[in-house]
């Protein structure tokens, strides 16, 4: 299996630029919580109404913390891969988990959960591991809001899935085969499950800013040029086609529909962040509350990152009936972890931040953070105007250095839209800044630009800025994604390259299984070592076929016998080249090496038949390479003694 945020981010090499933490915020530990399987990494977070917080774990644990005692209670455990809970009450939580989103209540007042109702589960589940379920949130009216995530091709599929299966929604890197995988999904106040938006690839944070305004994340990959977030609306998509396969009226397979005519379907995202410099992979949303002890932000967005010890903060504004806006570094380096998942404020002001990597990139445990009442000094917005930018800072600015149009450096470009995973900067030009004009007041500056472009990024590196009072400006670094301007606002160029894929070549066609001889344990059903799933040729049946590469590679099924004694195997397999040999090892033994001779062509599929000798009860039986690549293969079939 590969690792849990194995998509969500493209490189951990990038350059992060020009950001840290501002002298006024101070990051310390929380102890971790006393996982009986010693997990330290942090998937869900809130704070209750009496003030103690509550935190889930990968583990499938769930605890409650007293800031003030420094006490740690289990309050449930056994819950599948949970990621994202809210605090309901002091005695009930509702936690997304993998196959539902459940309500855990404590109801005889014991401290521990004796009461778990499902609220739903209306949703497919396919047994790929990339089919996580984000976030739960609340909107005013009491309806609650979660994501799912696609699957990957770096994983199959089970013979037996949850819903409808629908091959048409398989094919691709990410993928959504059952429903709703890529949607934002809503729950209404009287029970009914419905798909909210769709064309989301790994939607790792869903929040709600102070308006109401329901706001997720997601992660660079195929479709998702770079990561971004997006302002949330009934029936919309946003790019990342799997999904389309559950969207009422869209005909066809998604993978086969011209990426032009999928690109004036999608909405933009409200705010770009540049790959490798500003966020690789995004998390949770959480709008500064009135309530927050956090600084002058109040009624913007924070949002977490995973690939480094940084907090996002963002500024937007409506232009044209549409989000846009500005991001920037806020909480960076120092005593803060990677892997910035959950955050919640709590009852003191304080924000908490749960970190977790699940083996990829991250970190573990829990920080809060605090402001000491001082201003910092920082950019306050940046919001549009006709020919430039408006910055308001915190403090006012030092007068000489702000008005020089050197320390303005500005650039566009856009991430092109297309099936590969992510995509470079494209179409980078400076753009010349024309004047630089201080208010009287010094906390506001105007910035002229030659040209402004739509739908382009519009990033500077603000050079060498200090405050009157000399304080250097923490956070340097801006991008504002500009989708629409004020005025006389050109159609979307799409940014649209490939092409679609021919039809009927996305995947090939399962049969059914014609009077098997035997007990039949398919390829997606074994434990694989290095051998992946596939379905690009037709004819195998169930879900998959295991698909050797090089190396050291091998496919074993745990396989039930009634009585000991010498019974046979069938194994199904597909071999369009020479032949390739494989070792056939029972219960721990080698018996020998079968020969598996070419079938003619990888469509073409055919049995090998050995002799084994079983014991009663379960047996182990592997096919491992031997010095070579092995073929495509299907199923195992036992014949018991």
């Amino acid at each position: 299996m590969r690792p849990l945020f194995y998509f969500l981010s493209f490189s951990l090499i990038s350059q992060f630029v020009l950001a840290g933490t501002p002298p006024a915020y101070r990051v310390t530990k929380i102890p971790n919580p006393p996982s009986k399987f010693e997990t330290k990494q942090i998937d869900g977070l809130d704070f209750l109404p009496d003030g103690r917080m509550a935190v889930c774990l990968p583990s499938g644990e769930v605890f409650l913390y007293s800031p003030k005692s420094k006490k740690w209670q289990l309050f449930a455990e056994g819950l599948h891969n949970p990621l994202g809970l809210i605090g309901e009450s002091n005695t009930s939580l509702i936690i997304s988990q993998r196959p539902e989103v459940t309500r855990v209540s404590d109801t005889d007042g014991d401290g521990k959960a004796d009461d778990f109702e499902v609220l739903t589960d209306a949703f497919g589940m396919s047994g790929n591991y990339h089919e996580f379920h984000f976030t739960p949130v609340k909107d005013k009216e009491g309806a609650l809001y979660f994501s799912l995530g696609t699957g990957s091709s770096g994983d199959g599929i089970r013979s037996i899935v949850r819903g409808k299966f629908d091959p048409r929604g398989r094919p691709g890197r990410m993928h959504a085969s059952t429903p709703y995988r890529g949607c934002v999904m809503k729950l209404t106040k009287d029970g009914k499950t419905i798909p909210w938006s769709y064309g989301h690839r790994t939607p790792n944070g869903l929040g709600l800013d102070l308006e109401g305004n329901l706001f997720v994340t997601d992660n660079q990959g195929d479709w998702v040029g770079s990561s971004k977030l997006f302002h949330v609306k009934e029936g919309r998509f946003y790019g990342h086609v799997a999904s389309l396969t559950w969207k009422k009226g869209f005909k066809g397979a998604p993978l086969e529909a011209d990426p032009r005519e999928l690109a004036k379907m999608r909405s933009r995202a409200a705010v770009v962040f540049p790959h490798g410099s500003m966020a690789n992979s995004p998390t949770q949303v959480l709008a500064i509350t009135p309530e927050a002890k956090f600084g002058p932000f109040t009624g913007q967005l924070l949002v977490g990152e995973m690939n480094r010890n940084r907090i996002v903060r963002v500024m937007l504004e409506e232009v044209d009936g549409e989000l846009q806006g500005a991001c920037v570094p806020f909480i960076d380096g120092g005593a803060l972890a990677r892997g910035c998942n959950r955050m919640a404020w709590a009852p003191d002001g304080s924000l908490y931040v749960g970190h977790t990597k699940h083996t990829w990139a991250g970190g573990e445990g829990i920080s809060r953070v605090e402001w000491n009442g001082e201003d910092p000094f920082e950019v306050a917005s940046m919001k549009l105007m006709k020919d430039g930018f408006r910055f308001s800072f915190t403090k006012p600015v030092d007068r000489e250095l702000a008005e020089d149009p050197a320390n303005w450096p500005f650039k566009r470009y856009y991430y092109k839209y297309h099936k590969s995973y992510g995509s470079p900067q494209t179409g980078v030009t400076p753009i010349e800044v024309e004047s630089v004009e201080v208010s009287k007041n010094g906390k506001t500056v105007m910035v002229r630009l030659k040209e402004l472009k739509a739908w382009h990024i519009h990033e500077v590196n603000i050079r060498g800025l200090k405050s009157a009072d000399g304080t250097s400006l923490a956070n340097s670094y801006l991008a504002y994604t500009l989708n629409r301007l004020l005025e006389n606002t050109p159609p979307d160029p799409l940014h649209v390259s490939g092409k679609a894929s021919p039809k009927k070549t996305l995947q090939g066609e399962p049969v059914k299984v014609i009077d098997p001889i035997g007990t039949v344990y398919q390829a997606e059903d074994a434990k694989r070592r290095g051998v992946g799933l596939a379905t690009g040729h037709s004819g195998f049946t169930g879900r998959n076929y295991a698909d050797f590469g090089e190396g050291e590679q091998s496919i074993g099924w745990t396989v039930e016998s009634a009585k000991s004694g010498q019974g046979k195997i069938l194994i199904r397999y597909a071999l369009g080249a020479s032949k390739r040999p494989l070792k056939l090892i029972v219960n721990g033994k080698d018996v020998g090496i079968l020969p598996f001779p070419p079938t003619g062509d990888w469509k073409k599929w055919g049995d090998l038949i050995s002799p084994v000798t079983l014991k009663k009860g379960e047996n182990k039986i592997v096919l491992q390479t031997n010095g070579a690549s092995g073929g495509n293969i299907d199923h195992l079939q036992v014949v018991e003694p």
